[in-house]
Parts: structure tokens; C-alpha cells; sequence
């Protein structure tokens, strides 16, 4: 079974979309806000939340709250083991408060 995603829908979704939980955290001396949203009910699937990245007011590419290679925007002094370790730390807290 295939299913189609309106790309403009996509987008504007993971742009516009109102944040459900925001959490903001100092990583090597820059704020990264990490915001959660609900990206499949405005999709038309049920509630599927995703998380939003910012690095100092900045919005990076969606998926970055993981990542597998270094990314021009990581800091010169972070790690990709550091960053993902970071997005690790929160989703655990967000688990054992039960949140998204």
C-alpha cells in the first residue's frame, strides 16, 4: 500500500505547526530550544508527534535532533555522539513525565 504526502502540506505543518511542549537547554555555550508538535492530525493520520530543533533562535533541517554525520551548523567543539546524546537526555525525561 502506498500512501501520497502533500510536500506544501508537509512543510507547512512542520513550519507553522503550534508547539504541544518546548524545551530550551545549553549545549557548548549556545541555546538549543527543542519544540514537540503534533505533525500527523493536521496530516490526516492521527497524532504523530515530531520535534522541531533551534540552535540560537535558528530553525535547523527537520530530522536533526538526530544526526549521523557532521552538520556544517554543529558547533566546532560539540560531538555527534554529544548532540545525539542531548536529544537522548530530554526524550528520556519526557518519557518517565509523560509527556509527548
Amino acid at each position: 500500500m502506498q500512501y501520497f504526502i502533500n510536500v506544501d502540506k508537509a512543510d507547512l505543518v512542520i513550519k507553522n505547526a503550534p508547539a504541544t511542549k518546548v524545551q530550551t537547554v545549553q549545549f557548548k555555550r549556545r541555546f538549543v530550544r527543542f519544540e514537540w508538535f503534533d505533525y500527523g492530525t493536521p496530516m490526516g493520520w492521527g497524532e504523530d508527534f515530531r520535534v522541531r530543533v533551534y540552535l540560537n533562535n535558528e530553525r535547523l533541517p527537520f530530522g536533526s535532533e538526530r544526526i549521523y554525520k557532521r552538520q556544517p551548523w554543529l558547533p566546532t567543539t560539540a560531538t555527534i555522539d554529544g548532540w545525539n546524546a542531548l536529544f537522548e537526555t530530554l526524550m528520556t525525561v519526557e518519557q518517565v513525565k509523560g509527556g509527548a
